[in-house]
């Protein structure tokens, strides 16, 4: 068995520096990601008691925006032109829809913070626009990125209590695939359309989401090849961010030193609640204590998991 290299964190983050092209240090960049900003309720924050008062109310301070912001290169924005929510069988209302149940109040759920689902919806609105012509053309479905999301081996189901269980298992993914006949551009579609078929999801809105994670001991040169330093940290922006969805844990199985460290890193930018759902686990035995094998997809990591048909396949492939 070859022994894992010992990187030090000096050496760990000069290499993610160097992979991002320099043009921003790549521990502040997950600081600002894992910070929680505009996650937070303000004192002079809109909340109301009622959803459709609520839509209707965003829906103004939406027009709002639109009409104070002079240039039309940052107005377009508001348009949501890259926003896949049809292909999902959705309207532009829906998308604020989830917005709005990720902004509830945590001390009282019938109250919705609507200055605070703004805050994230805007945030959306500028990383969706800030992709360009990547999801639209050609236009981001189902259909368009089934090879790609198969090759990374993302799978969904829900916990027993109700959340939904996004899985990615490295020591399944069919890395020659993706190096050899995915560009960059591809991944990037495949995981937008999942977040959004997470987003879209009723468990995910009402109970939030558990990220569950086989690193599987994979070295840093190996990960950026297959996707680049800089698109990697602009999907976890997505997911962590922006996505109108709570992430309640993320479990990391089997995670090289380069990550561990890199963790222990970004985490002292973290909160105390931050770094708690952050969990590294040491062995597969917390699968079955945490999750439960009748959720686990089969032949995930080291564990014979149980479930066959995950929630988004069965849906829509």
């Amino acid at each position: 068995m070859v022994e894992e290299k010992k990187e030090s964190a000096k050496d760990i983050v000069s290499e993610l520096n160097k992979q991002t092209g320099g043009t921003k240090s790549i521990v502040r960049e997950y600081a600002d990601i894992f910070s929680g900003k505009g996650g937070s309720d303000l004192k002079s924050d809109l909340v109301s008691g009622d959803m459709p008062d609520a839509l209707s109310l965003l829906k103004t301070m939406i027009e709002e925006k639109k009409e104070s912001t002079k240039k039309e290169s940052k107005r377009k924005k508001w348009n949501f032109a890259t926003s896949p929510h049809e292909d999902f069988g959705k309207s532009i209302e829906d998308t604020y829809s989830a917005f709005l149940y990720w902004a509830r109040v945590k001390q009282d759920r019938s109250q919705i913070n609507v200055s605070k689902a703004l805050r994230r919806l805007e945030a959306y609105a500028d990383w969706m626009d800030d992709t360009g012509s990547d999801l639209i053309e050609p236009k981001l479905t189902s259909n368009s990125v089934k090879e790609a999301v198969q090759a990374w081996c993302m799978n969904a189901s829900y916990s027993r209590e109700g959340e939904l269980l996004w899985w990615c298992d490295m020591s399944r993914v069919n890395v020659e695939k993706i190096k050899k006949e995915f560009p960059p551009e591809e991944s990037l579609r495949a995981f937008v359309w999942y977040s959004h078929a997470i987003m879209y999801d009723e468990n995910a809105q009402k109970n939030g989401m558990t990220f569950v994670y086989n690193v599987n001991k994979i070295k840093m040169i190996d990960s950026f090849t297959m996707m680049p330093a800089k698109l990697s940290t602009k999907l976890d922006r997505l997911t962590i961010g922006v996505l109108p969805v709570k992430m309640n844990t993320m479990y990391l199985f089997e995670s090289p030193t380069w990550v561990t460290v890199f963790m222990k890193i970004i985490g002292f930018f973290m909160s105390k609640k931050m770094r708690e759902r952050i969990v590294i686990c040491k062995g597969w035995n917390k699968v079955e204590e945490m999750i439960g094998l009748d959720v686990t997809p089969e032949n995930f990591g080291k564990v014979k998991g149980q479930l066959r048909l995950d929630v988004i396949e069965k849906k829509y492939f």
